[in-house]
Formats: structure tokens, sequence, C-alpha cells
């Protein structure tokens, strides 16, 4: 379904996040995105987490754009202030991709740094995977690979499964349980925004507990070569996680070990942040995210000089 008008009604005009909505795809299916700053800079795409829309990268926007940099967020399908299909499969994993794939395409981004947080830095993996010449660089915030056994403890796993089955969706105590700021009510009620009526929330819930996916799980073959080839990826590869984030805690280990991208990147933890980490820390971030893309790029294969070796 479209968002009808009456919900959209003062969302351009939310508390730090003023920016003009723009739309891709056909009615019913459309994704909404912001598209800031010079139009002829090489882009940065910024891809959120569950239950937050693109409002969450509010923080980070601006910085960014100020910096002199083009800035795209999209709202994934079902989510935020894009459209809300009822087809679950069009909503779906898969479905995100294709999406965000002719997204990409269509509106010809090249040279693009991508960066996504949570189940959006999973998206993000993949979409740099699919669109390797469109992308020169991928950041992940607070995100697991659904190939590191490691650390999938019974608490995170009954955290990404009951958005599912539960009666009820709390999303405001949901995201103020998920961030280690305090978030006055303008802050929660922004968030919630896009979903006056409860079945708006279907894509949110049935994707929530995606980013806590096991690829042993997977039955299909295909699919399970696709998320292995995240171990051939080999250009920059940047991770960012919160010192505070329980669902995630460690998986930047995985990437740092196994995605020749990830060799010799100012990889970070940020203190005092959550699994909301923009919410909580988006100037830090964006930071980050300024000095990734200003860095030059390096080759993990080449042999580091004895000036620079590590002690």
């Amino acid at each position: 379904m479209s968002n009808p008008s009456d919900a959209l009604d003062g969302l351009s005009d939310l508390h730090a996040y003023p920016y003009p909505v723009h739309w891709h795809g056909p009615p019913g299916k459309a994704l909404a995105f912001i598209d800031e700053g010079p139009p002829q800079a090489r882009p940065t795409v910024l891809l959120h987490s569950l239950p937050t829309w693109g409002y969450v990268f509010r923080h980070v926007v601006s910085w960014l754009v100020q910096a002199g940099h083009r800035v795209l967020v999209p709202d994934l399908l079902g989510c935020g202030r894009s459209d809300k299909p009822p087809d679950r499969a069009a909503h779906g994993l898969n479905g995100q991709l294709q999406s965000l794939s002719q997204w990409m395409q269509d509106l010809g981004l090249n040279h693009t740094t991508l960066f996504g947080q949570g189940l959006g830095g999973l998206l993000a993996f993949r979409l740099a995977m699919l669109q390797a010449d469109r992308v020169d660089r991928l950041a992940l915030g607070n995100t697991r690979s659904p190939l590191d056994p490691r650390g999938r403890s019974r608490f995170a796993a009954l955290g990404a499964r009951w958005p599912a089955w539960s009666p009820v969706y709390p999303l405001g105590r949901v995201v103020r349980w998920a961030s280690q700021s305090r978030l006055d009510s303008t802050t929660l009620q922004a968030y919630a925004a896009p979903y006056p009526q409860r079945h708006m929330l279907a894509a949110v819930r049935h994707l929530s507990g995606w980013h806590q996916w096991d690829v042993r799980q997977e039955k299909n073959s295909d699919v399970t070569q696709a998320w292995l080839a995240m171990t051939t990826w080999q250009k920059p590869l940047l991770t960012l996680f919160g010192s505070r984030d329980h669902l995630t805690h460690g998986g930047q280990h995985w990437f740092i070990d196994q995605v020749p991208g990830a060799k010799r990147q100012p990889h970070q933890i940020i203190h005092q942040a959550g699994h909301c980490l923009t919410e909580d820390k988006g100037p830090e971030v964006a930071v980050a995210l300024l000095q990734f893309i200003d860095r030059p790029q390096v080759n993990p294969h080449l042999p580091l000089s004895p000036s620079v070796a590590p002690r």
C-alpha cells in the first residue's frame, strides 16, 4: 500500500530532518529517499537498521553535506516514508536488494560510499557485491555477518524472533532500548510517525530478525554462495561498532579477519554507543566516515614497510 497522505503530513518538517523526499519505483512499491548536497559530488548512501528509518541519520547527513558530499538516504521498502506493500516477498531481504539495486542504477550512482548499520549493514554488503562497479568503499556499523558463528546468545536470538510473533510491537520502547541516549518524546514521535496504523509495521516486524540470521540455517545453496562471496571483497571496508551494543558485540572481528578489504583500515569502537549507533553518536560516525572517504586506498596484499609495521 502507499502511505496515506495524512500519515506523511509534517514529516518533511521533522526536527533536524527537514529534507524533501524523493520517490523511486511504481506506486505501491515506491522507495522514499532524500538526496542532499552537490549533485556532482561522489555519493554516500546510508542504509538504516530496524525499527528505525532514515531519520536515524539526521546527525550524520548534516555533517557530510557541510563537508561537500552528496548524501542519499533511502527508507527501506515497507519502512519509514517508503510504500508498504502487503506482499512479504516485496519487503523481504531479496526484495529490498532488488529495489535498492534498481534505485542505484536508475540514479546513475557511481564511486559510491555505502554505509549501513544493523540490518542495513547486511544489505549494504550484499548491495556492494551486486553493484561492485558502482561502489568504491563500504562501511558497516553494528553489523553481524551471517557467516560468523560466534557470540549468538539466546537473548539475542529471542530478541530477533519476538517481533514476528508478539501481538504488540512497542516501537518507541524498542528504539529507546537500542539507544544509550535519553530520547525525548519528540524524537520518539518522529520514529513512530510513518506508522499511524498498526498493520503498517508489518515489514519492520518481518525484517527485524534478519540481523541475527545464521547462514547455516539456509537451505538454498545459491543464497549461501552469495553470502560466502563476502570473503572476496577487496575494496576498503570499515567497521564501526558501539561499545554498548549487546546484539552485535564483537561482530567486527569476523569482517577484520575474513574480508581482505578490511585489512589495515581504521576500525573503531565508538564508546557509549548502543545498537542505534548514529542515534547515540551521529557526529562521531560522520567524522569516521569522512576520514574513511578521504583515506587513500591501501592494497591489503602489499607488505608493510618497517616504518609502519605494527609492534
